[in-house]
């Protein structure tokens, strides 16, 4: 039976009908695909997914990303990543605490990121966990022309540590997450990604910069880099027509297209009230922009 696609916002929607659990035929998974290029954000309503059966329906859309922190890889699939603020009985994180507290678009910091996020709602809290996203084609679309000539051809640097960035700041929640950084700072290059990025399918411009990753611009002095930055965050937060924030039940599915979509946790809740998901991300190639 053919599942249903039902918006929810001009970049969102939710899919009801499709189980998760078993294979996609091959008509299913070109739909599955097809609703993504609509909608960069789809929820799959009901699913009860153990972490083996996820990282099966992921690898789908393609092979998956490595976690390169393996401590938090879930046991049953090393390549599915625990984020909670659970804890275990001696008190240790049992997955990471602090995942997506800014705004990003997921692994920009590699020369090939993810293109497909997949999170699945173990256990939601009480209250607060609420996801948000905006829809970077949108403002790329609605970017002043000024604007536009002057990001027009150049490319942003990206870097996952948090510590060569002013603009987030290191969770205390997380242990050790101020020497994960620095060491980072040593051990990952900067990486430069187009400052407009395609999306593939569809062919759509989509601003490709974020708060989290998004460090300096190749080229340009620090002294224009960051106010010009500046400038492009807050026009990418001044309309609220193109976030759409989701609330989590039990059991959704959520995949989201990195290539036109950044994202950021809402927070709201403490422990013991616990939130726990689980994450899959497909592999992706190196972002590209075509005029149109």
């Amino acid at each position: 039976m053919p599942f249903h696609v039902n918006p929810l916002s001009p970049a969102s929607a939710e899919i009801t009908g499709l189980d998760c659990s078993r294979p996609l035929s091959s008509g299913d998974l070109a739909a599955l695909r097809a609703a993504l290029v609509a909608h960069p954000v789809v929820c799959v309503r009901g699913q009860k997914l153990d972490a083996r059966r996820q990282g099966d329906f992921a690898r789908q859309l393609g092979p998956l990303e490595p976690q390169d922190r393996s401590a938090y890889s879930h046991p049953d699939d090393s390549d599915i990543l625990i984020l909670s603020n659970d804890r275990r009985p001696d008190g240790s994180q049992i997955g990471i605490v602090d995942a997506g507290d800014f705004w990003h678009s997921d692994s920009s910091h590699i020369a090939e990121p993810c293109r497909y996020t997949m999170l699945y709602a173990v256990k939601n809290p009480s209250k607060g966990g609420d996801t948000h996203y905006i829809d970077m084609r949108a403002v790329y679309d609605a970017l002043p022309a000024a604007l536009k000539r002057r990001i027009e051809g150049r490319e942003a640097i990206h870097h996952i540590s948090k510590t060569l960035n002013p603009r987030v700041a290191v969770s205390a929640e997380r242990a050790g997450a101020a020497e994960y950084y620095k060491a980072r700072e040593k051990d990952r290059a900067p990486v430069a990604q187009p400052m407009a990025r395609t999306q593939p399918e569809s062919g759509r411009p989509a601003l490709y910069v974020s708060p989290r990753f998004t460090i300096g611009i190749a080229g340009m002095d620090d002294a224009e880099a960051q106010p010009l930055l500046d400038e492009i965050f807050r026009f990418m937060f001044s309309n609220p027509a193109w976030r759409y924030t989701h609330k989590w039940r039990d059991g959704d599915l959520v995949i989201w297209d990195n290539a036109c979509l950044v994202h950021m946790a809402g927070g709201g809740y403490e422990y013991p009230d616990v939130r726990r998901m689980h994450r899959a991300t497909v592999a992706g190639d190196k972002p590209f922009f075509r005029a149109a």
